[in-house]
């Protein structure tokens, strides 16, 4: 039988987050060997979860895009708020 995998994207860290055990029974995180990852596991030392570091490549980095156009969009939301709305 088929377990459930929880998946939560964090574009702010970079990091996807993979969750097939309960999020709220982590105990300890662990680096992965080869790589900067992090595995979750609970008090029985079961693997829970995994954080995988650098989710996205760096031409499509979602907060570098944000950070380029946030004065922009702090302008716009200025001047929004300036004519009424």
């Amino acid at each position: 039988m088929a377990g459930e995998i929880k998946m939560y994207i964090d574009p702010y860290g970079n990091t996807l987050n993979l969750w097939w055990g309960d999020p709220e029974e982590a105990f300890i995180s662990e680096e992965a060997e080869k790589t900067y990852d992090v595995i979750v596991k609970d008090k029985s030392g079961m693997a829970i979860g995994l954080e995988k570091i650098g989710f996205f490549p760096e031409e499509i980095d979602p907060m570098k895009c944000l950070r380029e156009n946030a004065p922009f969009m702090l302008e716009a939301e200025k001047k929004w708020l300036r004519e009424g709305h």
